[in-house]
């Protein structure tokens, strides 16, 4: 079996899996064979792609984690907020993990964007089970820390959905309340004996980060326990790679890049290296491109996961792990959504690091910032700064940057304003490309006011955001921002 894109869907491909409705009801089994009009559905309904079998995937098998029985109960005693039989579900999300021994997690995500706030907690418990196994947590403890994943978001029912859903930046007001989630779920599990201390401890603290930069208590590195760490990793690779009404899906490799580069600031080192054990960078059944242009599927992963074992579209396989053969053949940059990215890293710049332009960031999301550097780095090197006061003393003290990448919202004042501040004191010349949650045709025409070479919606993805600063800094292909004004 293979993963495809609806985009590249057509009549008469055989679904190798079934694919479910968000309350757990089968819309199409497997083996059905797709239709103009099964497909259109699909795609009306949000799906992005789905798994066909076919005879240039056949023998790739590509199993689930847990069972699709497990899974649908999970998400319906979540659904109705069913503590005893969410507790149960935990148990036995373990129970199968465990009896499945070595655990891969190679499926590709088939959730649509309605399909998320339930399934998260599901799959947040699965991601954080094999995390557990991977540092030999033993089952009593993946039991507490099982339970802790499936009730970490519990608190988000008390909370009203026009926030949750909200496409677009929290105000100061709605992110306040939605950092309360932690404390609301804990309050609402208070009187249950059955979940461990440990567990309610894990579910509080889920969103502190190493570095201290966290909610709800800004608690550093050792000040939380190994739940809570283990389920912040599981919780943000999982929303990263999941699709939403406001973004697209990031891919594997780019929410693992994400983790990775987070490691001592946002995340624990040691639970990134387990969840790398465990997570595959490409998983088995998904198409890439290799770095001298022939094209394959990810047939089987190996000890390293960046050289899998590929099979070509001649039916050749190669295994790039063997370096006396394939130690100058890489996997080039590939995407599991319509957007195609796959050519986006063939001119990267080949400068030195000492030759490397410098890039001025500014945003107060330290996610964002974190997300930034690691998309730019190897070509630029990239300076941080939370807030218009931060970049304006960064700029007193240091030569002008090649380009500005200006959050629109900042705390105390917007990025519009600070660029308006930056241009009057220092260099009209300095490129500008806006991050904004915003696009309506105001910002749009503010960005205008103050020259803006471009602007980029959140959530970005890292390679989107790569491209857009290269083509402003070399100057080619600038998309200007006087033609997004609908």
């Amino acid at each position: 079996m293979r993963y495809i894109l609806i985009k590249e869907a057509g009549q008469g491909m055989v679904l190798a899996k079934g694919v479910y409705d968000s309350f757990g009801r089968m819309l199409l089994a497997k083996g059905n064979t797709l239709t103009e009009e099964y497909i259109y559905k699909l795609r009306e309904r949000g799906y992005t792609g789905f798994y066909i079998e076919d005879e240039y995937s056949e023998g790739i098998e590509v199993e689930e984690t847990i069972s699709v029985e497990l899974r649908n109960r999970s998400v319906e005693a979540l659904r109705r907020n069913d503590i005893d039989a969410s507790l149960e579900a935990a148990k036995d999300i373990v129970s199968q993990i465990l009896a499945n021994g070595t655990v891969s997690l190679d499926m590709v995500d088939l959730r649509t964007f309605d399909d998320y706030t339930y399934r998260h907690s599901v799959n947040v418990a699965v991601l954080s089970t094999v995390i557990g196994m991977g540092m030999n947590l033993n089952r009593q403890h993946l039991n507490e820390l099982c339970t802790a994943a499936i009730f970490h978001d519990l608190g988000k029912i008390m909370i009203a959905p026009r926030i949750l859903n909200k496409p677009g930046r929290f105000t100061k007001e709605e992110f306040k309340i939605v950092k309360e989630h932690p404390r609301l779920s804990v309050m609402l599990l208070k009187d249950r004996a059955q979940v461990p201390e440990d567990s309610m401890s894990g579910i509080l603290f889920h969103h502190e980060n190493e570095d201290g930069s966290g909610y709800p208590e800004g608690l550093k590195g050792e000040e939380t326990n190994i739940y809570a760490k283990i389920i912040h990793v599981a919780d943000v690779y999982d929303a990263l790679v999941s699709k939403r009404p406001y973004k697209d899906p990031y891919t594997p490799s780019e929410a693992i890049e994400y983790l990775m580069g987070g490691c001592h600031i946002l995340f624990n080192e040691k639970v990134v290296n387990s969840f790398l054990k465990c997570v595959p960078i490409y998983p088995k059944g998904t198409t890439i491109t290799l770095s001298d242009g022939r094209e394959g599927i990810v047939f089987e992963n190996t000890s390293n996961p960046t050289r899998p074992r590929i099979r070509l579209r001649t039916g050749d396989i190669i295994d790039l792990g063997d370096v006396t053969k394939n130690l100058n053949v890489t996997i080039n940059p590939t995407s599991t959504v319509e957007t195609d990215y796959s050519n986006e890293m063939a001119a990267l710049s080949s400068e030195e690091e000492d030759g490397r332009r410098t890039v001025l960031a500014v945003d107060n999301d330290i996610m964002n910032l974190q997300l930034v550097r690691g998309a730019l780095e190897r070509d630029y090197h990239v300076v941080m700064a939370k807030d218009n006061t931060e970049a304006l003393d960064y700029l007193a003290d240091n030569e002008r940057p090649a380009l500005i990448l200006m959050s629109v919202l900042l705390d105390g004042t917007n990025g519009i304003d600070t660029i308006k501040q930056i241009q009057e004191k220092y260099d009209m010349s300095i490129p500008v490309i806006f991050l904004t949650e915003l696009s309506d045709r105001d910002t749009i025409e503010q960005c205008l006011a103050v020259h803006a070479a471009d602007y980029i919606v959140k959530p970005f993805r890292p390679l989107y955001i790569l491209e857009r600063v290269r083509a402003v800094i070399e100057g080619n292909d600038i998309i200007t921002i006087n033609a997004r004004i609908d």
